[in-house]
């Protein structure tokens, strides 16, 4: 992935150019950095509007690295990433906020993942709340819609995980039926 990926920002929602996540490698008493462990080295690609794409690889191979500093929880060492136009890199407070109620990771362990101790209402009602945009109240009714989107029962909400109910969500998952996706 040498090359820089050349695109139009008014036909790709996300664009990945050169992207680089490197940890250093510190030895001795003063900590000196004498090398880089390269998780993420010069990745590049583009997602079109309504597409999706499946980061696919080796464990170990960078994958979660690689999501996590498109979403900024990692920092990036190089690269740029944009995300509907705006320069996610360089985002500040409140546009950072913003990217972030349009931007999640969907890990593909269930098990490590989710909070077994949290109820399915709190684990899919959360992000509403945290980024603000239901109350408490319509967050309930929002859960009991996307459980039912899914094929879940609403009154699934009270329930914690088990593992029948992850394979089911699972299995909703992988059908494309997660609550979550964007309507084009």
């Amino acid at each position: 992935m040498r090359n820089m990926v050349k695109t139009n920002a008014n036909n790709y929602l996300l664009e990945v150019n050169g992207l680089k996540s490197w940890y250093p490698i510190r030895k001795g008493l003063l900590r000196k950095t004498v090398g880089h462990v390269r998780a993420v080295d010069d990745v590049s690609f583009a997602i079109p509007r309504g597409k999706t794409l499946g980061l696919v690889g080796e464990s170990g191979c960078g994958k979660t690295t690689t999501a996590r500093t498109i979403a900024r929880l990692l920092p990036a060492s190089g690269g740029k990433v944009i995300f509907d136009g705006m320069d996610v890199l360089t985002a500040r407070d409140e546009d950072l906020k913003r990217l972030r109620r349009q931007i999640s990771i969907i890990f593909q362990d269930p098990y490590g993942s989710l909070n077994p101790r949290m109820t399915v209402g709190s684990i899919v009602g959360e992000p509403m709340l945290v980024n603000k945009v239901a109350t408490k109240r319509d967050a309930l009714g929002k859960v009991a819609e996307l459980l039912e989107r899914v094929g879940l029962s609403p009154t699934t909400s009270t329930d914690t995980l088990t593992s029948s109910l992850v394979v089911s969500a699972s299995a909703s998952a992988s059908r494309g039926r997660w609550p979550f996706r964007r309507s084009s």
